[in-house]
């Protein structure tokens, strides 16, 4: 697929048809922004990403907002765990300043906020569904974040992705239609068409030191959408230019979208 699509194209379908190479913006612009925020999304989108890559977890009220740890001490200023807090306490913290001042104020964002962002912009969204923590109730969460998703009328543009398979394969039982995406455990000797097999996703998603030939041309022989993580300068863009991979997960979505172009 190409980098500039139409609202008719804006679907995950015809990405996964698709061949060419596309920019995945991991945690959003997270290089030139606090990631999993609305700024680092903006910049994103600004960048010309096709798709959004974020990451999520509940909250003590059952929001699902935007957050790659289970706590809060690294992304923001405040303390403790996010599950254990709700979300009127969350809207107070900064997410911003740990990253840089400009980006003071900026807030932890609820996924449907997110959605709606990328939605206007016709930019697709892969969230990346964290293994259960002890004590989780994995399919209360799993069930947040997909109504969330379906209530958004976003599920078609709409990539879940995983390190637990378990997830992937309840969503694909309970919601044949949502695309899913598994990425690679580690000491995993299967290619993609095998895991595929099993749990029923249509994408599989691996380290860059971690891709092989043969794990991109079973994916590419299977139509299954590969993405690369993370690719974020020209070194790597080199390194990923010698496989047939479409998607390249990046916290540089401008530097790399400026390459691809580059090299066509």
């Amino acid at each position: 697929m190409s980098e500039i699509h139409s609202k008719e194209s804006y679907n995950l379908r015809s990405m996964i048809a698709g061949k060419d190479r596309f920019i995945v913006a991991h945690r959003g612009s997270s290089g030139t922004a606090p990631e999993n925020t609305i700024s680092a999304l903006q910049h994103a989108i600004e960048a010309g990403a096709l798709m959004v890559e974020v990451d999520v977890q509940l909250t003590k009220d059952d929001h699902v907002v935007l957050m790659h740890d289970p706590g809060l001490g690294r992304t923001t200023n405040g303390k403790g765990i996010v599950r254990s807090m709700a979300l009127d306490e969350l809207k107070t913290l900064d997410a911003g300043s740990w990253f840089n001042e400009q980006f003071f104020g900026e807030h932890i964002p609820l996924l449907s906020e997110a959605l709606q962002l990328l939605k206007n912009h016709a930019v697709c969204v892969n969230i990346e569904i964290k293994p259960p923590q002890k004590e989780d109730d994995y399919i209360a969460r799993l069930l947040a974040i997909v109504e969330t998703v379906i209530a958004h009328n976003m599920q078609h543009v709409t990539l879940f992705s995983s390190f637990h398979h378990e997830s992937l394969k309840y969503i694909k039982h309970n919601y044949a239609g949502l695309y899913t995406a598994g990425i690679h455990l580690p000491g995993d000797q299967r290619l993609p068409s095998e895991i595929a097999s099993e749990i029923g996703c249509e994408g599989f998603v691996c380290a860059l030191p971690e891709l092989t030939h043969a794990k991109a041309q079973d994916a590419n022989k299977h139509d299954i959408l590969m993405g690369v993580y993370t690719i974020n300068n020209e070194s790597d863009f080199r390194k990923i230019m010698k496989y047939p991979v479409p998607a390249l997960v990046t916290n540089f979505p401008k530097r790399i979208k400026e390459y691809v172009q580059q090299s066509t």
